[in-house]
C-alpha cells in the first residue's frame, strides 16, 4: 500500500472514541434523549424510478434494472440494502 492509499484508507480510532464517549455521557445524563429516529420522504417519479430525501439535505434515486422493468437510472433497492449491511 502506497502513502496516498494509506491516507485515505485509515481510521482515527481516538476521534471515534473521543465521539463515542462524549455521545455516551450525554446519555447518561438524559437517557430519554438515547433514543434517535431516522426519517425519509419517498417519492414514486415513474414506474419503479424512486427518490428518497434524508436529513441533511441529500437525495437518493433507486430505480430497477431495465430488464426488470424499471429505467436503470439508479441502483436497484437491494443494491441499497447490501451496501448499507457493509457500511
Amino acid at each position: 500500500m502506497d502513502e496516498k492509499e494509506a491516507s485515505c484508507c485509515t481510521i482515527d480510532y481516538q476521534h471515534h472514541k473521543e465521539i463515542f464517549e462524549s455521545r455516551r455521557q450525554v446519555f447518561l445524563k438524559n437517557p430519554e434523549k438515547a433514543v434517535t429516529t431516522h426519517r425519509a420522504q419517498i417519492r414514486l417519479i415513474q414506474d419503479h424510478y424512486k427518490e428518497a430525501r434524508v436529513p441533511g439535505g441529500f437525495t437518493i434515486a433507486c430505480d430497477e434494472p431495465v430488464e426488470r422493468g424499471g429505467s436503470g437510472k439508479g441502483p436497484a433497492p437491494l443494491r441499497y440494502l447490501v451496501s448499507s449491511v457493509g457500511l
